[in-house]
């Protein structure tokens, strides 16, 4: 399970993507996934350590990922944006 500081990372991360993004309904998209990533921050601050692990202990286990080549091109915003939830 991630740490309240890495979704408060994730959404900085989505406010940055702001600036790199093209229309006006790209920019709100990235505000409300920064938004929600707060929003996860915000339950697992409230979270005792005992509903941690208990919340650990029901997450499946990851798969190994096989090795991609990275791609020679930068990646656009959106792909970074999707790269949040693999």
């Amino acid at each position: 399970m991630p740490t309240s500081n890495e979704y408060r990372q994730t959404a900085k991360e989505c406010y940055r993507l702001i600036s790199e993004a093209k229309t006006e309904t790209d920019r709100l998209a990235c505000l409300d996934l920064a938004h929600t990533w707060l929003e996860a921050a915000s339950r697992q601050d409230e979270m005792t350590p005992e509903q941690v692990a208990e919340v650990q202990k029901l997450e499946p286990k990851p798969k190994p990922r096989t090795e991609t080549p990275q791609p020679k091109t930068p990646l656009g915003w959106r792909q970074r944006v999707l790269g949040f939830f693999r």
